[in-house]
């Protein structure tokens, strides 16, 4: 900010002073009853004028390190912008950083989005070879029809789950929360999964409330499907999965209940991260990614839903998605 850009900017400031001052001076001149000499009037307009100037200059000198400040400040956005000497300057300097904060919090979820994206796409990669390696074997006659439906819905499973992890940055474009019939829901998702119910001959204990719950229908499919398929890979041959509904506070709760392998105490509050496996991952030989469950909460806490999980080693686990009751969205229907 030059001097002049700066004088141009207070130019109405200073054609109200030179206005002012100059109609005070001719009051003074034409009232007949106040006998200046015209000269002292155009001394006391001049000295006016150069006292404005100087407060004008003044203003500036205080200000010039301020706008140095602004100056450099665009060339590093890391560090706050400080050094403001007047309520003006802070009223900036506060706007100013709060715009940057915001801008770096957005910059570090792009950047954070990139990493994941990223690193699921590797990870994507690796778990698809495996099912890949067995269709080649297939093509030469050395893959039983069993194993070779597995493995194609192996397959499906991961390039769906890759979709959705895909869609899901653009989440907020992509779903509708309207009543949705949750029973219908849930045994779409039992349909889904049926061969491995009936590979590993795991029963299903099914008791779900006819009562419609304010969701979308292809997200919560994703959700159950991730859960089912968590629960079906740690129950053994011959398990039983329960589904059943309850009531709380008006609210509908979706339980999902196994008498699998169970998750350690210290594991449990760990399953919703990204990547993690934990020690049923490392040690059963499954194909975790780590990815599931991570999808699952975030769809879950965009969806306005809640979900925990309840476990104890060696007897099972179970897990409620809590839909809550919105009163006012039936007030409004």
């Amino acid at each position: 900010m030059t001097f002049w850009k700066y004088l141009r900017d207070h130019g109405l400031l200073l054609l109200a002073i030179i206005l002012g001052v100059t109609f005070v001076e001719l009051v003074l001149y034409l009232d007949p009853n106040v006998q200046f000499d015209t000269g002292t009037l155009l001394y006391s307009w001049t000295l006016a004028m150069i006292i404005a100037g100087l407060c004008i200059s003044v203003s500036y000198i205080r200000k010039k390190s301020w706008y140095k400040n602004l100056e450099s400040y665009q060339e590093d956005l890391s560090k706050e912008l400080s050094g403001a000497k007047n309520n003006e300057q802070l009223f900036v300097q506060e706007k100013i950083n709060n715009i940057v904060l915001q801008y770096r919090q957005e910059l570090t979820q792009l950047y954070q989005n990139q990493q994941d994206q990223q690193e699921y796409t590797e990870s994507w990669v690796h778990d698809i070879k495996v099912p890949l390696a067995a269709l080649k074997l297939a093509s030469n006659d050395e893959l039983d029809p069993e194993l070779l439906s597995e493995e194609t819905e192996q397959i499906d499973y991961l390039v769906d789950q890759a979709l959705y992890f895909a869609r899901l940055n653009n989440f907020s474009n992509d779903y509708l929360i309207k009543e949705q019939d949750l029973n219908e829901i849930v045994k779409n998702s039992i349909r889904t999964n049926k061969r491995s119910f009936i590979n590993k001959r795991i029963g299903i204990d099914l008791d779900v409330s006819d009562q419609p719950v304010l969701t979308d229908s292809k997200w919560l499919s994703f959700i159950l499907n991730q859960i089912l398929a968590n629960s079906l890979k740690y129950t053994a041959a011959g398990g039983k999965i329960q589904i059943f509904t309850t009531s709380e506070k008006q609210n509908i709760l979706l339980h999902i209940k196994d008498n699998g392998i169970g998750i350690k105490t210290e594991d449990r509050t760990r399953v919703f991260n990204k990547g993690f496996t934990g020690s049923n991952g490392r040690t059963s030989g499954s194909k975790a990614t780590g990815i599931g469950l991570y999808l699952v909460k975030k769809m879950i806490d965009r969806l306005g839903h809640l979900i925990e999980i309840k476990s104890t080693v060696g007897k099972g686990t179970e897990v409620i998605i809590t839909f809550i009751d919105l009163p006012y969205y039936y007030s409004q229907g």
